[in-house]
C-alpha cells in the first residue's frame, strides 16, 4: 500500500455565459483572471493541477494555457453539449446514444487539439453527465483518463446519476460506468464526502468545490472534510489515495481580497498539514500523473 496522497486541483474552464447555457464567466477578462489567479495561488503553495477546458475557451486562451502547461499544469478537455459550436445540441451528453456521443466528442476533440496543438488525453463531462457508453466512447477516441463524476450525484435531468458509483481512482468498465473494470481508460472521480453529507437540496454529496464556501458550506467544514477524505482512504487501505477539488473560471482568483481566493489559499496550505498529520507524503499531481502512478503500482 502506498503512503502517498495524490492531490490534483481542477478547474472547469467554460465559455462566457452568453454562449454557455450551463453557465460561464461574465466575460473573457474574468475568465483569464480566474485561470491565472488560480494557477498562481497553487504555485505559491507548491501545487499544480489540471485545467478541463471546453474547445472554444482553449482557442480563446491558447497562449495562457500553453504558458501554464510549462509550469506543470495539465490541459484536459471539458465538454458541455449545449455550449459547443452554435448551440445545435440541446441535451446533456449522457442523454445521447453511443454513436451520437462519439460524433460530438470526436468533433470537439478535433477543435480542441487544433486550438492548442496538443493531443487531448484527459476528459471531464459537463455536469458529470454520462451513460454506460461514455467511458468506452472516450477510450475509442483516444482519451486515456479523466475526472468525470461526483460519487452519489443524483441529478436525472443532467443524465448524471452516480448513486453507488465507485468513489476512488480506478480503471473503468466498458459497459457499466458505476464499477471498476479492466479498460485502459482511468477515472479519478471528483472527491466527495465519504460520510455522504448532502448539498444542492440533497442532489449532491458535499465536495471540495471552492465556490460552495459562503453559500452552503463554511471554511471549517471544508477543512474537516479534507480530514474525513484522508482518513477514509487510509482506513480502507486504498492503493492510490487521491483528492480532487474543483472550481470554475467564473471567479476572480487574481484578487487577493476575494473571499474565494483566500479560501483556495487556505485549503491549499491545509493539505500539506493534513497529509503530514496522517503520515502521508503529499504528491501534487495532474490526472494523467495519477494514472501513471496507478499503472506503476
Amino acid at each position: 500500500m502506498s503512503d502517498e496522497l495524490y492531490l490534483v486541483f481542477t478547474m472547469d474552464c467554460e465559455r462566457i455565459a452568453r454562449f454557455s447555457p450551463p453557465g460561464g464567466p461574465q466575460d473573457w477578462n474574468i475568465s483569464e483572471r480566474a485561470i491565472r489567479g488560480f494557477a498562481e495561488t497553487l504555485l505559491e503553495n507548491n501545487l499544480i493541477g489540471t485545467f478541463f477546458i471546453v474547445p472554444e475557451t482553449a482557442q480563446r486562451h491558447r497562449e495562457l494555457f500553453l504558458e501554464l502547461e510549462k509550469e506543470g499544469f495539465e490541459l484536459g478537455m471539458h465538454y458541455h453539449a449545449q455550449a459547443f459550436l452554435d448551440g445545435r445540441y440541446k441535451k446533456y451528453l449522457g442523454e445521447y446514444s453511443s454513436e451520437e456521443q462519439y460524433e460530438q466528442l470526436e468533433a470537439a476533440k478535433d477543435y480542441w487539439e487544433k486550438a492548442l496543438e496538443r493531443s487531448a488525453e484527459s476528459f471531464r463531462a459537463g455536469n458529470c453527465s454520462a451513460s454506460d457508453d461514455t467511458f468506452r466512447v472516450l477510450k475509442e477516441l483516444g482519451f486515456r483518463q479523466g475526472s468525470t463524476y461526483i460519487p452519489d450525484r443524483n441529478i436525472p435531468k443532467f443524465a448524471a446519476v452516480w448513486v453507488g458509483a465507485y468513489p476512488y481512482a480506478h480503471h473503468t468498465h466498458s459497459s457499466n460506468r458505476l464499477i471498476p473494470g479492466d479498460m485502459e481508460y482511468f477515472e479519478v472521480p471528483i472527491t466527495a464526502d465519504p460520510e455522504r453529507s448532502r448539498v444542492w437540496g440533497g442532489k449532491d454529496t458535499l465536495q471540495l468545490r471552492i465556490e460552495q464556501v459562503g453559500k452552503e458550506v463554511s471554511p471549517q467544514q471544508h477543512l474537516d472534510l479534507i480530514d474525513r477524505i484522508i482518513r477514509d482512504q487510509v482506513e480502507k487501505e486504498i492503493p492510490i489515495k487521491t483528492i480532487v477539488p474543483v472550481t470554475h473560471n467564473f471567479f476572480d482568483y487574481s484578487d487577493r481580497e476575494n473571499p474565494l481566493q483566500r479560501h483556495l489559499a487556505r485549503v491549499a496550505k491545509y493539505f500539506w498539514e493534513a497529509a503530514e498529520r496522517f503520515g502521508l507524503k503529499l504528491m501534487p499531481a495532474t490526472i494523467k500523473q495519477i494514472h501513471q502512478a496507478a499503472d506503476a503500482l
